[in-house]
């Protein structure tokens, strides 16, 4: 039963210090009112809120659980702005050089882009 508790202390220390880990400047994926991921910054932080400020220029403030680490890499599922026209189609990054990725669509179509103009599940 002790180790149960120790272990239960451990979880809840680590937990609440993921949720401050979070400093501004960081670059970040939040998760919209859509559900979707989009790259962010964070642009402030206040009784355990973050403000973060998307790379499209929307503005919104976030849980911890609605922060992650940039996790994308080659072979990532996305969804990007195809020719930063307004509409987002499925592909996969095929090469990536930091925020520089190369996209290979559903439909076969490919492009250069960043990671600005793309969103994840």
């Amino acid at each position: 039963m002790k180790s149960a508790k120790a272990i239960a202390v451990i979880l809840f220390a680590l937990g609440v210090t993921a949720a401050f880990a979070w400093n501004v400047g960081d670059r970040i994926l939040g998760q919209w009112t859509d559900g979707m991921w989009y790259p962010a910054k964070v642009a402030g932080v206040q009784d355990g809120k973050f403000a973060v400020t998307f790379d499209d220029g929307d503005v919104g403030v976030l849980a911890s659980a609605q922060i992650k680490r940039i996790d994308w890499r080659v072979g990532t599922k996305v969804q990007c702005n195809f020719r930063n026209a307004g509409l987002y189609y499925p592909g996969t990054i095929t090469q990536m050089r930091g925020e520089v990725i190369h996209i290979s669509y559903d439909d076969g179509d490919q492009e250069g882009a960043t990671i600005s103009r793309c969103r994840a599940r």
